[in-house]
């Protein structure tokens, strides 16, 4: 069995850029790009994502399942691929707040709201994790059913004003 994780004509449809991952042994694999961020130290990281099998029984019956695993890794270990496109990959440099946050909830209790809030870039009303996000994502997420817009900074003015 080779090392690469197959040709990328093969793999289903991503929700994002596709770049070759090099792991420490050797092994390559694709991943979907989510987020890239430069360091305190310069250095560049990517955001990724890949499924993994995971045992789910059905009916009594157990079947694999793809889950979503994220992970990090240095650009130096990250290979571009010929005619993914990556300028709408959210980029977010330490000391530079990006334009927009989309703020994925996670709920403890029965108290369930919006499953995305989107942020202005700078808004500190946060409360679970907001990774950036470009204002065409920006505002796709604000049109879904299951998102809302800050109501302390109110992103919705700009973002559906300036088409």
């Amino acid at each position: 069995m080779s090392k690469d994780a197959g040709r990328l004509e093969d793999l289903p449809k991503a929700d994002g850029p596709l770049v070759r991952v090099t792991l420490h042994d050797g092994q390559r694999l694709y991943a979907v790009v989510k987020g890239r961020r430069r360091e305190p130290d310069g250095s560049w990281w990517f955001d990724l994502q890949i499924h993994l099998p995971v045992p789910n029984t059905t009916w009594g019956t157990l079947r694999d399942e793809p889950a979503a695993v994220d992970f990090r890794a240095p650009a130096g270990r990250c290979e571009p691929i010929e005619g993914e496109a990556y300028d709408q990959v959210p980029t977010e440099r330490v000391g530079v707040a990006p334009a927009w946050k989309v703020e994925e909830r996670v709920y403890f209790t029965d108290d369930v709201g919006p499953a995305s809030i989107v942020h202005r870039g700078h808004c500190h009303a946060t409360r679970d994790h907001a990774p950036p996000a470009t204002t065409e994502q920006a505002r796709a997420i604000l049109a879904r059913t299951d998102a809302a817009a800050c109501q302390v900074c109110r992103p919705d003015r700009p973002l559906r004003t300036a088409a």
